[in-house]
């Protein structure tokens, strides 16, 4: 099963948190061909958000440079009526600024994310699209690496996931030692629950790749998260033809 995106001319405004999810949203908008006009990013002021995520939301304004996308921002003190208020708001200056008619959100199998996102771009009179929607979790991680994501965990919650998490690259490895921890634990692959937060370093459309040049992790013995406290840009190495 795979994305189900709508080959229509849209202007898309895309709920963006940094994370797998909402990268590969923009992605698929862009591959249906929609004109993503802006990215989304509320940024919670601490750990406990429903919607939003809480680490290194302040960093999607690299991701977006990346991706050559104009970013409205907001930061929110974490309550559910004030994130919905704050997308609402940061909607509203889309439809002014960018003339955007839809909303598209990463949303996979959260039906509570989902109908939130719907309900605020029904209030502006627009449509709300979920690619991801229903997709199998073990699917999207294995689509990362196959289209060329470099994805991160930044936060981990969830009994099986400890600090040696923080920081790690999702690539076979990580999903194969993930489906044991699913088997033990009934952690969901893609993270749905809550149980992970992730960062994209580089994907397909960004023009330039994330380096973190510092950070640091925190960690209570069964919450933690890898904070991003200085990152950059740097130029994507090219493959030189006829090179050994």
């Amino acid at each position: 099963m795979g994305p189900h995106v709508e080959r229509i001319d849209m202007k898309v405004a895309v709920v963006y948190s940094g994370g797998k999810d909402s990268t590969r949203a923009v992605y698929e908008c862009l591959k249906a061909g929609y004109t993503v006009s802006c990215l989304l990013t509320i940024i919670p002021e601490a750990f406990g958000s429903y919607l939003f995520h809480y680490p290194n939301a302040r960093w999607t304004k690299l991701q977006a440079e990346a991706m050559d996308l104009p970013l409205l921002s907001k930061e929110v003190s974490g309550a559910e009526d004030d994130e919905l208020n704050a997308l609402k708001f940061l909607l509203a200056d889309a439809v002014s600024k960018y003339s955007v008619d839809c909303l598209c959100s990463g949303a996979v199998a959260s039906v509570y994310q989902r109908s939130r996102f719907d309900k605020v771009a029904s209030s502006l009179g627009l449509k709300c699209v979920n690619p991801l929607w229903g997709l199998d979790d073990e699917q999207i991680l294995r689509d990362l690496i196959g289209l060329g994501f470099k994805t991160i965990v930044v936060g981990v919650s969830a009994a099986g996931l400890d600090s040696r998490w923080l920081g790690r690259v999702i690539d076979e490895d990580a999903i194969e030692e993930l489906k044991k921890i699913k088997k033990k634990y009934g952690v969901n692959l893609s993270f749905e629950g809550g149980e992970a937060e992730t960062f994209v370093l580089d994907a397909p459309m960004f023009k330039k790749r994330i380096e973190i040049v510092s950070s640091e992790v925190s960690w209570d013995g069964y919450i933690g998260f890898l904070l991003i406290k200085d990152a950059k840009l740097v130029e994507k190495e090219s493959v030189k033809v006829g090179s050994t």
